[in-house]
């Protein structure tokens, strides 16, 4: 059979039930004659409350300590009576008993009040303890001056008796407003203020008279016994933890109503006795009045400074406050910046870092979608940066669209945009929604609607892994999305690494051989057509490294990528132009040079050419410039081109046919030579097509129309070169006239063609 098992007695709850079973026993046993055992229970009462308030602490220290020293007030007013009793004292009179008890009953009262009030924000316990001591002090000295010194002088004067009713009145009035705060907060201190209001109550109703109810044995002895257990069980409670809390603000600075009562208060109390004197008719000297009148206004000075003093400070305060709040919105302006894009305001670089730092910290793996625009610098270049800019701030739009799915979207650089992915399973789906919300709608700025793709790359972060290395792996997985033509999803791997490992190498390597001269220049002749014979040349890049020649396709695109495309560049003008002298002296050869898209957006690279053939003495009109049709469209707009044709530089468009070359606007553009890309002259076979034959000429016939010479590249066979003589291409160059060579084959095809001086 289950027997259930007692609950186990809380401290306060033992302390509640002993302490009245004591008091009870005490009272039936022993009544009157009980002496030192009524003391026993009041004082273990006060030691435990003392403890309680020192050790476990409690909300409101204050109206606890009060009401602890209601307690001691109360066991010394108790022992004091039954000490003159058992010295054979005649019972007191209803003054001093009720002068000693009104101590008990004032200090339960303010302590009540602090502890029933609501927990709120405020003032420190010691602010209140010193304004509360003001008022208790004003009491006391108002106590003094009307009713004690006037008892003292005549213990019979019928004005204390009045004096003590109307004090006591309005005691228990001000213990009936706690035992009305104590019934939400506090049923024991409820308690404890109805015990202290019984008696009164009890005593009036029944026309009680004399002291008697209130010594050993009587009714409102045994009250104030019950009253004294109910205040040590109420300290014991665990409400007790929090009851009269206040939250300390330094802000709040006493009001003006307050301060008005406090300075009154400091103010009368020493004219208090001067007034209980006149009242009594025992008047006051001149002895009396006259330091009492000094004081009062020396407290009420000094309290006017402290009170000025206080408003100075509560304005610099308030002064302080609004400084500290600019100050606290100034530094969260400053960290909201530091982490988001000024142009799109999403999160930026720095805050992705800190992301993938705290994300790579965990235990689950992530992904890391890097995404950039396909083509973006065309829009740039095309409709100017504010355009762009439009395009950046539409775009972050479109892909905060995602943000829900992700941990965050950031902008890196440029067109570069960022997702931190923590389930990294849906990388895939979120790359293609992401790319087809580019794709699918226009950029709308104005009046243009600008169509664009973009391309995305991702990469998988481990637990513990670096972030910076994450990052890289993304930019790799990117661009391999863009090398592949773009508009896709590339994933890293580690081919991609060992492809960095090697462009890096290649681009160490380039550096060195700018400066230990490995880098050399090869020559492809260009002739005549009709008649074979060599009429210029192109100069064309060579690497030598560790006696390998590493081929133009390899290292080009790393310098472009690097940046080293534009030394590369000078280098390679300086070498033919150094190269081209002579033969051009000699034999009346010019030389035909690639310039890159980087050098054409260098401001000097105009300077730089007109110093390369004043220090090689080159002449202007020896020199072609050979640009690829893109480039050339880039660079129509910026001058650089005019300038160098006005000196006598002719420029070539190279590849034509491959680009954005069309009869619309061919004739605008700062040309002299058009090549024609091989994979037109590839078309001519043995026998050649009509429709291919067709359109060579046409082109041919175009560049005609335009005064453009033309070169055909890419001759391999004696078949092409048979027909373009028969169309009257004026100039070609291919595997079929000669290969690119060093300098020295190119002296000896030149001596043995033995051609005839140009001047």
């Amino acid at each position: 059979m289950h027997i259930p098992s007692f609950t186990r007695l809380a401290a306060w709850q033992y302390t509640l039930v002993a302490g009245l079973a004591t008091v009870f026993a005490v009272q039936l046993v022993a009544g009157g004659a009980g002496g030192p055992a009524w003391l026993l229970p009041q004082a273990a009462g006060v030691v435990v409350t003392v403890t309680a308030v020192l050790r476990r602490g409690v909300g409101s220290p204050l109206g606890w300590w009060l009401m602890a020293a209601a307690q001691i007030a109360a066991t010394a007013v108790n022992g004091w009576w039954m000490l003159q009793d058992a010295r054979g004292a005649p019972a007191p009179g209803n003054a001093p008993m009720g002068m000693s008890l009104t101590v008990v009953w004032t200090l339960y009262a303010a302590a009540g009040y602090v502890v029933t009030r609501k927990p709120r924000r405020g003032r420190s316990a010691t602010e209140s303890g010193a304004e509360f001591g003001t008022v208790v002090l004003f009491l006391s000295m108002l106590a003094w001056s009307m009713v004690i010194v006037p008892y003292l002088d005549d213990p019979g004067y019928r004005q204390v008796d009045d004096a003590m009713a109307a004090l006591y009145a309005g005691l228990d009035i001000a213990i009936l407003i706690v035992v009305l705060r104590g019934l939400n907060c506090s049923r024991l201190v409820t308690a404890a203020g109805v015990t202290l209001l019984a008696p009164h109550l009890v005593y009036a109703a029944a026309g009680g008279s004399g002291t008697g109810p209130f010594l050993p044995g009587g009714f409102g002895f045994l009250a104030i016994a019950v009253w004294n257990v109910l205040v040590t069980a109420a300290v014991l409670h665990p409400n007790a933890g929090w009851q009269g809390t206040c939250q300390v603000t330094g802000d709040r600075l006493i009001g003006r109503p307050r301060l008005i009562g406090l300075v009154a208060m400091a103010v009368a109390s020493p004219l208090l006795p001067v007034a209980g004197g006149y009242l009594t008719g025992s008047g006051s000297p001149a002895v009396v009045i006259v330091p009492a009148a000094i004081t009062a206004v020396l407290c009420g000075l000094l309290l006017a400074r402290i009170a000025i003093l206080l408003r100075i400070g509560e304005g610099r305060a308030a002064q302080l406050a609004a400084a500290l709040a600019e100050q606290q919105e100034l530094q969260q302006r400053l960290a909201y910046r530091a982490g988001h894009d000024a142009l799109t305001g999403i999160a930026n670089r720095d805050l992705l870092m800190e992301r993938l730092t705290a994300t790579a910290a965990g235990d689950r793996p992530y992904a890391l979608l890097l995404c950039g625009l396909d083509g973006f610098k065309a829009v740039n270049d095309t409709y100017g940066h504010p355009v762009g800019d439009t395009v950046l701030r539409q775009l972050a739009g479109r892909l905060l669209l995602f943000a829900p799915e992700v941990d965050l979207v950031a902008r890196l650089s440029g067109d570069e945009f960022g997702f931190l992915v923590e389930r990294a399973e849906l990388t895939d789906d979120l790359a293609s929604r992401v790319l087809a919300a580019v794709a699918d709608q226009p950029f709308v700025v104005g009046e243009r609607r600008i169509h664009l793709t973009m391309s995305a790359g991702a990469a998988i972060g481990v637990p513990k892994s670096e972030p910076a290395a994450t990052l890289g792996d993304g930019d790799l997985a990117l661009r391999a999305a863009k090398q592949a033509g773009g508009a896709r999803l590339s994933w890293f791997d580690d081919s991609l690494r060992a492809e960095q490992s090697e462009r890096a190498r290649i681009a160490a390597g380039l550096r060195q051989a700018l400066a230990d001269q490995t880098l050399l220049m090869h020559y492809q002749p260009v002739v005549d057509t009709a008649t074979g014979r060599t009429l210029g040349v192109e100069a064309l890049m060579r690497w030598r490294r560790d006696g390998e020649m590493i081929p133009p396709g390899v290292f080009i695109p790393v310098a472009e990528q690097t940046g080293l495309i534009v030394a590369l560049g000078i280098r390679a003008l300086r070498l033919a132009c150094a190269q081209a002298t002579r033969w051009h002296a000699e034999y009346g050869l010019y030389v035909t040079v690639n310039v890159s898209t980087h050098q054409l957006r260098d401001p000097g690279f105009a300077g730089d050419v007109l110093a390369i053939l004043a220090e090689t003495g080159l002449p202007a009109r020896a020199l072609v410039l050979e640009i690829t049709e893109s480039v050339l469209i880039d660079a129509a707009d910026t001058g650089v081109l005019d300038v160098l044709r006005a000196e006598g530089i002719r420029i070539a468009i190279d590849d034509f046919g491959t680009g954005y070359s069309s009869l619309a606007y061919l004739h605008q553009l700062p040309v002299d030579i058009l090549k024609i890309d091989q994979s037109f002259i590839r078309r001519l076979q043995d026998p050649p097509r009509p429709q291919d034959v067709s359109l060579t000429r046409a082109i041919l016939e175009l560049a005609g129309s335009q005064d453009l010479i033309t070169v055909a590249e890419g001759v391999e066979t004696a078949a092409q070169a048979e027909l373009l003589r028969e169309l009257r291409c004026p100039l070609s160059q291919g595997y079929h006239f000669g290969r690119p060579v060093e300098p020295g084959m190119i002296e000896a095809r030149m001596r043995e063609a033995n051609p005839a001086p140009v001047s």
